[in-house]
């Protein structure tokens, strides 16, 4: 049960120190054999291979703000005069809240977006849960924590529910938290659309003087 002024953090955490006083418990007299547990080790499952069945969520353990460096090369480019050096680092600090530097340093969330999916009118898939192996209790807590800091993630009560699953990283030790949705892409009609020629594309760059690039944090979060 949920206190009136709880938050969705210290609900986590309630429910982490249940979770793990129970498998403690169970582990110690050996009742886990049992229980079917998710897990994948890095040998067996890449991000690449299952890019369209899980959707990866982004490590928000380490809270780090938003620096940049404003006397990098790529700032104050020795190309441009003192002023347009400083025009340049004025307009970075005016929009410095959007940026995006290092590491997990992400700009709040935007709400308001409804994205639909087309399940064909199938009636809502609620899987239930699957069992998370002791050892990796504590650094899925601290995996969803930072997500419900960030807002980008929150408890739900959607009639459709998929379980997630763990990845190992390549190390071992640390995890990657990931849903599977599989039983919804198998009912998701695909979006058909025509995409556009690169040959066009490159044919109307001509009439731009500049460019930009924009690289995607956290993709598999985001996508």
């Amino acid at each position: 049960m949920c206190t009136p002024n709880e938050s969705s953090v210290e609900i986590l955490e309630r429910l982490y120190v249940s979770v793990a006083t129970v498998l403690s418990a169970e582990a110690a007299t050996e009742q886990t054999a049992e229980y079917s547990t998710a897990e994948h080790t890095a040998n067996t499952i890449n991000s690449e291979d299952y890019a369209h069945e899980l959707a990866f969520l982004p490590d928000l353990t380490e809270a780090l703000a938003t620096e940049l460096d404003y006397s990098a090369s790529n700032v104050r480019h020795p190309g441009l005069s003192l002023d347009l050096q400083e025009k340049v680092v004025r307009v970075l600090k005016q929009h410095e809240k959007i940026m995006i530097s290092s590491g997990n340093a992400l700009p709040p969330p935007a709400y308001g977006v409804v994205c639909d999916i087309d399940v064909q009118g199938h009636p809502p898939i609620k899987q239930k849960a699957r069992r998370v192996p002791l050892r990796h209790i504590k650094k899925l807590y601290e995996l969803l924590k930072g997500l419900l800091k960030a807002g980008l993630v929150s408890f739900s009560t959607s009639p459709w529910a998929s379980p997630i699953v763990i990845v190992l990283k390549k190390n071992g030790v640390d995890i990657r938290l990931c849903i599977d949705y599989k039983m919804v892409n198998a009912v998701t009609a695909i979006m058909e659309y025509a995409m556009p020629l690169v040959d066009d594309l490159l044919t109307d760059l001509d009439k731009y003087l500049w460019y930009c690039s924009l690289d995607a944090a956290s993709g598999f979060g985001r996508s």
